[in-house]
């Protein structure tokens, strides 16, 4: 008999002296990225052929202001497309915790946003549990809102960080926060 791997293939926690690292990969949703790169390149062919007209003078007369807007409406979702097959490949969520500052960044390959967080100012560490839909998984986890999957209160406002981790993995998360802020004792 072959036992599963009791440690988790998405979160990793790297401890230190003077602090710790929290790596959440992104959870790969394999028929949705399916269905992403093929929408993509059947997207990418009608955004070009539309584009090819509009700038070759193709269309008699002026230039249609449905095709022009159809094309800002073609580029935004096929940025957005694109931007969520890049999260779900490769994407990743990161914290650096030290007892003089808390960084969270987010990255997939080509971009990357940080914030930077004083400790001093890091109060009510918890599980922030997500509501899931009536029907299905939650698709779409964006990392840039407020579904993550451990949260803290940062002044007036609540930091959220680890999209779609389970109870296992936001214990882990906390107890590394903890330690990393020195904050021993603290129950997660």
């Amino acid at each position: 008999m072959q036992y599963e791997l009791p440690t988790s293939d998405r979160v990793a926690v790297h401890r230190a002296p003077e602090g710790a690292v929290i790596i959440v990969r992104a959870k790969r949703h394999l028929l949705i990225m399916a269905f992403f790169l093929f929408w993509l390149c059947g997207w990418t062919v009608g955004g070009f052929s539309a584009a090819g007209a509009l700038v070759s003078g193709a269309m008699k007369g002026n230039p249609s202001l449905f095709l022009v807007a159809w094309l800002g409406a073609w580029a935004v979702g096929w940025v957005l497309a694109t931007a969520s097959v890049l999260w779900m490949f490769a994407g990743k969520e990161q914290l650096v915790v030290t007892r003089t500052g808390v960084t969270k960044t987010v990255s997939i390959p080509i971009l990357s946003r940080s914030w930077h967080y004083n400790p001093a100012h890091i109060a009510r560490i918890r599980r922030h549990v997500v509501p899931q839909p009536l029907f299905g998984q939650r698709g779409f986890d964006n990392p840039l809102g407020t579904s993550g999957g451990v949260a803290f209160d940062y002044g007036q406002t609540t930091v959220t960080f680890g999209t779609s981790i389970d109870d296992a993995e936001a214990r882990l998360i906390m107890e590394a926060l903890n330690e990393g802020l020195g904050r021993t004792g603290v129950a997660a």
